[in-house]
């Protein structure tokens, strides 16, 4: 009967090796990734810890000074037209005779009234900061005529006069008095006209550019991709005597 072959000793060592080499290779390839990334990450890492970090109230309390030194922004100059109609009736013996009516209208070009925006009561609330779009919105008083600043046509040349005496009236009585009242009603009437919804739009839209501006020369340098937005708040109703 045949002997048996003895076992082959040694015969594993080569699989083993191969096992080896590849455990080693790949290995190798995780120690290298890891020293190529590691001056990637330290490198982020101190980028973001010396990155100036946003400080909302600061940004804010600091437009808000700003505005505040404005006390109010003259955002726009209306030059405007007026007429003013003066009618005085005149009758005798209870209404019996009618000694006519006298009319004067005065027309006066080239006045001048300023429209500002308030700025000296502004609180920290009328400044927010919508996070979603990276904006500031700074919401304001809606402009109105500054009653200080209002320019009443004083040269004879942009006057039109025109009277209308009544045919038993004298003019050196009913004329000359009814010129005189309506050229003292000219400046309410350039006040209003100059308050007219056209002209406060215009003012609005003025408004937003050069508040706008203003603070964007704020903001920029400590938030240079952020936005301001400009809104005003309803007008407050009119206050007549």
């Amino acid at each position: 009967m045949p002997e048996e072959a003895p076992p082959q000793r040694g015969s594993a060592w080569p699989i083993a090796f191969t096992v080896i080499a590849i455990a080693l290779i790949a290995f190798g390839g995780f120690i290298f990734k890891t020293c190529v990334d590691q001056p990637r990450r330290m490198a982020e890492t101190i980028a973001n810890a010396t990155r100036p970090q946003v400080n909302i109230s600061t940004v804010i309390q600091t437009s808000l000074e700003r505005l505040r030194e404005e006390s109010k922004l003259v955002v726009y100059t209306a030059d405007v037209s007026v007429m003013v109609t003066k009618v005085s009736d005149k009758k005798l013996l209870g209404g019996k005779v009618d000694l006519g009516t006298t009319t004067v209208r005065v027309r006066a070009a080239g006045n001048k009234a300023q429209v500002v925006i308030p700025l000296n009561d502004l609180q920290e609330s009328d400044i927010k900061y919508n996070e979603s779009k990276n904006q500031f919105v700074v919401t304001l008083p809606t402009p109105h005529v500054d009653e200080t600043l209002v320019e009443v046509q004083t040269n004879p040349t942009f006057y039109e006069v025109e009277t209308d005496v009544g045919w038993a009236r004298l003019d050196k009585f009913s004329g000359e008095t009814l010129r005189e009242e309506a050229k003292r009603e000219l400046r309410g009437a350039v006040i209003e006209e100059a308050s007219h919804p056209r002209i406060i739009d215009a003012a609005k839209q003025s408004g937003r550019e050069q508040i706008g501006a203003l603070l964007e020369a704020v903001i920029k340098p400590m938030s240079p991709e952020a936005t301001v937005a400009v809104e005003f708040k309803p007008a407050e109703p009119s206050k007549k005597p």
